[in-house]
């Protein structure tokens, strides 16, 4: 049935938890107002790759998005420890073509906290972030979880240095390749029957191109933009996801086979493997 297959299907799990009483001094964005998107504004979330269990320690993906572009960065983080996604957003700001003026972020632990805030007012970076519980405040950069995380790496377990740098791995040739490079948008979706036929834009801007019409952005920006775009391949870039997705599959089903047989009740012993 429909309705079992949807409640069996595997989801990935929340693992936001509220900041403490530092939210006070954390301004709240409800959303954007049209006049308000301008590049350089970032929405903040964090995907959780636990699998079905959020017990014990396991990686996360950084997920910052531009809400004016679309321009996505995304960083494999260690683990929920807000000194991770301190060192990932400062990565993020340290490799964009353009500088960062806003982020915001919902009421995890791992961004409302006094290295992030002072960090920010350092910086002159402002800082505001979503009501609790309500996802839609951060509607541009949720998308992106799926789009861009779940839909390349899925919803397993990763876990251990060698996951974390394959996870890594993904995102150095993803980022351009969904930033630089066009890919379709799904419009809409019908049921004809047991068939569901998807339409899609064929005309939708890239990140890239909707930074370089912006009139927010000075020239040298632009020319910095044109000349990273330049550095790269579709065909190459393609490629590099697809192996670099695997290498990750790889590694992941391998250690879940020897987890496998390490907690096997039925696992003989070495006195009677050898005789």
């Amino acid at each position: 049935m429909r309705a079992d297959r949807k409640r069996l299907a595997l989801k990935g799990k929340s693992g936001t938890k509220p900041g403490n009483l530092l939210k006070n001094r954390i301004p709240v964005r409800v959303r954007y107002a049209d006049s308000d998107k301008k590049p350089r504004f970032f929405e903040n979330d964090t995907v959780h790759h636990c699998g079905t269990s959020d017990s014990g320690e396991f990686p996360l993906t950084l997920t910052s998005t531009d809400v004016y572009s679309g321009w996505t960065e995304l960083r494999a983080v260690q683990n929920k420890a807000h000194k991770w996604t301190f060192e990932a957003l400062a990565d993020v700001r340290d490799s964009l073509p353009f500088s960062l003026l806003g982020i915001d972020s919902d009421n995890g632990a791992e961004f409302i906290n006094n290295a992030l805030l002072k960090w920010c007012q350092k910086e002159g970076i402002m800082f505001t972030r979503s009501r609790p519980y309500r996802k839609n405040d951060n509607c541009h950069v949720e998308q992106k979880n799926n789009s861009h995380v779940r839909n390349f790496v899925g919803y397993r377990r990763f876990s251990g240095a060698d996951e974390l740098g394959a996870l890594a791995g993904v995102y150095r040739s993803l980022c351009p390749l969904l930033n630089y490079f066009p890919t379709q948008k799904l419009l809409g979706k019908t049921r004809v029957g047991a068939k569901v036929k998807k339409v899609y834009d064929k005309n939708i801007l890239t990140p890239y191109q909707r930074l370089m019409l912006s009139t927010d952005l000075s020239d040298e920006v632009k020319a910095e933009l044109a000349r990273r775009m330049g550095l790269h391949d579709p065909v190459r870039l393609q490629r590099e996801v697809h192996d670099a997705v695997a290498a990750l599959m790889s590694l992941n089903g391998k250690r879940n086979l020897e987890d496998a047989e390490a907690t096997c009740p039925f696992r003989p012993s070495s006195r009677l493997r050898h005789g």
